[in-house]
């Protein structure tokens, strides 16, 4: 029995996108992608890059998921309402040092993904107060 996608819930529906990724099943991601989508990448810093529309979207998130030489691996998912975020580590190598921490805040509408911002943890420090 398939649940039609305006009765699936925000954590089941970020599950089911998540497993998309990390399988690189284009087609069930797109499955799972709102028309009106919004994703914000988490580089180039501070801002990212802004793909409107679920094609741009997708094509991103397909050409990260077409490197076979890297992984994602999700941490921890919290969902509230139609909000989620998604906790991350992006590898491109076998050691923590060849990876990157991040954090999806992504939101739900019918069953899909409307909006998505991405933040990561980069090398670097804030410059601070004297």
């Amino acid at each position: 029995m398939s649940t039609a996608p305006d009765t699936r819930d925000t954590a089941e529906t970020v599950a089911l996108f998540n497993e998309a990724f990390r399988t690189g099943n284009t087609r069930a991601m797109a499955d799972l992608v709102h028309d009106d989508c919004l994703m914000v990448s988490a580089q180039p810093a501070p801002d990212g890059t802004a793909y409107v529309g679920k094609d741009a979207c997708v094509a991103f998130w397909a050409e990260l998921m077409d490197d076979e030489s890297t992984t994602f691996e999700v941490e921890h998912v919290f969902a509230d309402g139609e909000w989620a975020t998604v906790r991350w580590r992006y590898r491109f190598g076998p050691s923590d040092a060849e990876s990157v921490l991040g954090v999806n805040v992504t939101r739900i509408s019918d069953g899909r993904v409307i909006e998505q911002l991405g933040y990561t943890k980069t090398p670097g420090s804030l410059p601070l107060p004297e």
